[in-house]
């Protein structure tokens, strides 16, 4: 595929995101596909979606860039934490909290890896800190 392809399939994900359509954003994902270096496969990214989508979050995209089969992606992302993910994601931050009801605002950046069609790698750097202090959170060290 061409960068510019690269770069349609990532925003065709958000997109799909946006409206709630988690299986078909979880489709664009290989079978071999890993997310923060875990296996992950359509199905396990369609519960990280469903968690996502369970806290009402949003992307907005600034800025897609890529470089060969790599994509970047800057967004400010918004939810609302109105309640508890079945599995973590954002760093963990709503795992074991009962919802606060309230909304948050951060920047990420995600970065892609385009194979045959599909995503194959996926790495983020969000601002879970920010988003759990708009929440009202206390965040703990985890234990080592």
């Amino acid at each position: 595929m061409s960068l510019e392809e690269n770069k349609a399939l990532v925003r065709r994900q958000f997109d799909l995101l946006s409206a709630g359509d988690v299986e078909g954003a979880a489709a664009l994902w290989s079978n071999e596909s890993s997310n923060h270096g875990r296996n992950a496969g359509p199905a396990r990214i369609s519960m990280v979606y469903e968690s996502l989508r369970a806290v009402q979050e949003t992307h907005v995209l600034h800025e897609i860039i890529g470089e060969g089969d790599w994509v970047a992606v800057r967004t400010t992302c918004s939810g609302a934490h109105v309640a508890t993910p079945k599995i973590p994601v954002n760093g963990g931050i709503f795992e074991g909290i009962a919802p606060t009801g309230r909304s948050y605002t951060a920047q990420h950046l995600h970065l892609f890896r385009i194979a045959d069609g599909k995503i194959l790698e996926h790495w983020a750097n969000r601002d879970d800190l920010g988003a759990a202090r708009q929440l009202g959170l206390e965040l703990r060290p985890s234990p080592e």
